[in-house]
């Protein structure tokens, strides 16, 4: 909290990507996604490995939730109890968090749901 009662602002990294779920994922099984599987918007180009996540924003255009958690799946099977669930749209400030979070998993809720992941990496 800087002075004057005022929140200093979020940093959501200075690379903005996606990852397009609706074409990539075929099935209801969990997925790890890491800073190389998202493309980045301002060049086209895959992201660098390794990026530091700083912002989520999710888009699920499916009829019932998807799932996401901010580490790597256990097995492709794991249950959906205790994990996040996202309706038509999701967003959080990943930044915010005690963990640095470099692998998130998603899990859909039918093969042909339309779901986009949008992120923002932090170089450093």
């Amino acid at each position: 909290m800087s002075g004057l009662n005022t929140t200093d602002p979020i940093i959501s990294g200075n690379i903005r990507a996606v990852y397009d779920a609706s074409t990539a994922i075929n099935d209801t099984n969990w997925h790890d996604l890491t800073s190389a599987d998202f493309k980045d918007t301002t060049t086209g180009n895959s992201c660098a490995a390794g990026l530091k996540l700083m912002w989520l924003g999710i888009t699920n255009e499916g009829s019932t939730s998807m799932h996401i958690k901010y580490r790597a799946k256990t097995l492709s099977t794991d249950p959906t109890t205790n994990e996040i669930a996202v309706g038509q749209f999701f967003s959080d400030d990943i930044c915010t968090l005690v963990a640095v979070v470099r692998t998130i998993a998603i899990k859909k809720s039918a093969a042909g749901d339309v779901v986009q992941v949008v992120a923002g990496f932090a170089t450093t």
